[in-house]
């Protein structure tokens, strides 16, 4: 079965929602456009098989949107970084974004990749460990600049191509030696003029490498 990663900005979103009862207030407070917010709920409603926030028909509430019962689970049971912090392996979802390293404890908890790149990751292993990470596509923040950003890993990155879909877009680009896949919105894709060649930055969140249980052979995005 898929394993259900939610992201530290998923229950972000929730609980901006549980207090701002608007979709579009709860993703100006996370710092999301509401395109992107739509698409990181319908993602979760796809996830966990039942809707995660529902709208208020009639009454002074008329309008508003509340957590359902799945939500205010989601955000009560705490799948943020507590959830993404849990060092023992998951089987991989895919054999997308899948990257393969060694485990270091200093200065820092980082994963020492081929080429000399590092990773800096929120989990705890043994060091000197082969571990092999998981990078999810919704979690990778892509820009055209640098900005400052809490985010520990900065890439440098080069659209090789992007694909549009009915829930959203998907960028392939090349991080040095990483071949990754991003998700993205069509408004984002446009407005940020991502062609083919296009220079990006990508801002990955420590607690949003997490590790899985074994390498998957070819694992090149399709």
């Amino acid at each position: 079965m898929r394993p259900r990663i939610v992201t530290d900005t998923d229950v972000a979103l929730l609980r901006a929602l549980a207090r701002e009862r608007s979709v579009v207030a709860a993703s100006r407070t996370v710092g999301i456009s509401r395109d992107r917010a739509t698409y990181r709920l319908a993602r979760l409603q796809r996830a966990f098989g039942g809707p995660v926030v529902a709208s208020v028909r009639g009454g002074r509430d008329h309008g508003a949107t509340r957590l359902t019962t799945l939500g205010d689970r989601i955000v009560r049971q705490g799948f943020d970084s507590v959830e993404l912090l849990d060092a023992r392996p998951v089987a991989p979802p895919s054999r997308s974004n899948l990257v393969r390293g060694i485990y270091h404890r200093l200065p820092a908890p980082e994963v020492a990749l081929a080429g000399g790149a590092r990773l800096r990751v929120a989990f705890d292993a043994v060091e000197g460990e082969p571990v092999t990470l998981l990078l999810d596509p919704e979690s990778i923040l892509v820009a055209r600049g640098q900005f400052p950003s809490s985010a520990r890993n900065v890439l440098p990155a080069k659209v090789e191509r992007a694909r549009t879909g009915g829930a959203g877009s998907t960028l392939v680009v090349r991080a040095g030696a990483l071949h990754l896949r991003v998700a993205i919105t069509g408004e984002a894709l446009r407005q940020l003029r991502l062609t083919r060649g296009a220079l990006v930055w990508l801002y990955v969140k420590a607690t949003a490498l997490r590790r899985v249980a074994a390498p998957i052979r070819g694992s090149r995005p399709s």
